[in-house]
């Protein structure tokens, strides 16, 4: 899963039949922040501003909205192109300024795809990396092999706590690592 690198919000316009259409994608890590976003773009002149969004990675939720287009031709085709390229923490909103032609849903759907894809193509990604707060508890005997294991695999280690026999490490470790901590604490 990918999310936009930074939170620079990029723009893009495509011309069709003498309607603009002006993508913009930026990240959103809450709906609080999604919200704060639809706000803003909403206070353009555009008679369109359909959108499609995707929040999370544990529980994921998302939507769209054609605002005013025919139904499925707008907010959908968008949100699709979400999912196809395996994005969160993502909005893209494409405003559509009417040119006086009347496309059809064909074209619509068409136009607002590859608008959504076509910012994606200008669009700086990071993996994200889902991490796991764990606690550790070990025996004060083995702290030499558990530190230098948690050091080769740059688990960052949060807290240390101590007492006479055993020790409890607070750690942030990938999904891929608990199994390798879980085999090497037994």
């Amino acid at each position: 899963m990918k999310t936009i690198k930074s939170k620079i919000v990029y723009s893009q316009t495509t011309e069709i039949k003498k309607s603009k259409f002006i993508c913009t994608v930026k990240q959103v890590n809450s709906k609080a922040e999604l919200d704060l976003f639809l706000n803003e773009i909403s206070l353009s002149d555009a008679r369109h501003n359909c959108y499609g969004y995707k929040i999370g990675t544990n529980t994921i939720f998302g939507g769209y909205s054609d605002d005013g287009e025919p139904k499925g031709t707008a907010g959908k085709p968008i949100f699709n192109v979400i999912e196809k390229n395996d994005l969160t923490n993502i909005c893209i909103v494409v405003k559509r300024y009417f040119g006086g032609i009347k496309l059809g849903a064909g074209p619509l759907t068409r136009t607002y795809t590859s608008s959504a894809a076509n910012i994606l193509k200008i669009t700086k990604f990071e993996n994200i990396k889902i991490i796991n707060n764990l606690d550790i508890k070990f025996y004060i005997s083995n702290i030499k092999e558990i530190e230098f294991f948690l050091n080769k695999n740059n688990i960052e280690i949060l807290n240390k706590n101590f007492n006479e026999t055993t020790c409890l490490f607070t750690i942030n470790a990938k999904k891929d690592d608990i199994e390798e901590i879980k085999h090497l604490l037994n």
